[in-house]
């Protein structure tokens, strides 16, 4: 009895060490602004308002971007003009910008400069597209859903034997208390919150053995959210037990079928939250309209 006690609370002590008192920050994530960057033009705002919006609700310690950041190079000028040229920017592969050679080198040169809290870089053929990184108590874990395995050149999309592979192994890693995967598909499509659009009804995988493969990996390692675009439409709900947090669009006013919408992801020690603010339909005033306590 006494060596089960010891156990327990050897147990509790190492995790505790993970868990410090300060951490407490916040993070963004916004996508899908392709081609709508900006500036203001008749009264309308497009990821320009965003960043603004932003700046506005506290920008915390970094933006995460799942996907269609195209082209990055011009997504980069409205976050350094808005946000400044040091906030941190996660870019997740989405299909336009693995389309896209110009797109792929921006991912390159960027990569090659050092990605913060670098962790470990993905499979042969994806060491851009798909990598994991650290912050604080947090482990942050970027998969390029359109890597076939051999090369991260735009293909049809899907998970890849390699790509779970490599997940598997990164999530068996890491000692943080808290886990976040994020790539550009969702698991499952969602209609917009707000609207009720449903629009690229078409999930990461076409395979649903490899999905039900990707959820229990995250079930197994209590992967606190998987976190999305690729849609337009935002939601954040539970798909297969699993919570999904689809970001929606941040065109601002580019797209009409649902609000232009921004996530910040609050977490205090290992209680999570995800504030959902949404945009009017010229994309110049946006209001925090939801939070989910993520549990």
């Amino acid at each position: 009895m006494k060596m089960l006690i010891r156990f327990v609370c050897l147990s509790f002590l190492l995790y505790c060490s993970t868990c410090r008192a300060d951490d407490s920050y916040s993070f963004i994530v916004a996508g899908d602004m392709r081609n709508f960057t900006g500036p203001a033009k008749n009264g309308k705002r497009y990821f320009d308002g965003v960043c603004a919006a932003v700046k506005d609700a506290g920008a915390g310690a970094f933006m995460l971007s799942p996907g269609d950041c195209d082209p990055p190079g011009a997504v980069r000028a409205v976050i350094s003009e808005y946000l400044g040229t040091n906030y941190p920017w996660y870019l997740v592969a989405g299909n336009h910008d693995v389309e896209t050679k110009g797109n792929l080198d921006y991912f390159r040169r960027w990569s090659a400069a050092g990605i913060p809290g670098i962790v470990q870089h993905g499979p042969k053929g994806a060491e851009i597209t798909t990598y994991s990184f650290d912050y604080q108590n947090s482990h942050f874990v970027v998969l390029d859903d359109y890597f076939n395995g051999i090369s991260d050149v735009a293909s049809k999309g899907d998970l890849s034997d390699a790509t779970l592979r490599w997940l598997e192994q990164d999530l068996a890693a890491t000692t943080k208390p808290l886990i976040w995967v994020t790539s550009h598909k969702p698991i499952q499509s969602q209609p917009d919150m707000d609207t009720g659009r449903v629009r690229h009804n078409d999930p990461m995988s076409a395979d649903p053995a490899r999905i039900d493969r990707f959820i229990l990996l995250l079930k197994q390692y209590h992967v606190r959210a998987y976190l999305c675009g690729h849609t337009h439409d935002t939601s954040v709900v539970k798909v297969k037990d699993i919570w999904q947090a689809d970001s929606g669009h941040s065109r601002g006013a580019g797209d009409t079928g649902a609000p232009s919408s921004f996530l910040k992801i609050r977490v205090e020690g290992v209680k999570t939250w995800v504030d959902i603010y949404r945009g009017d339909a010229k994309g110049v005033h946006y209001r925090l309209e939801k939070t989910v306590e993520l549990d």
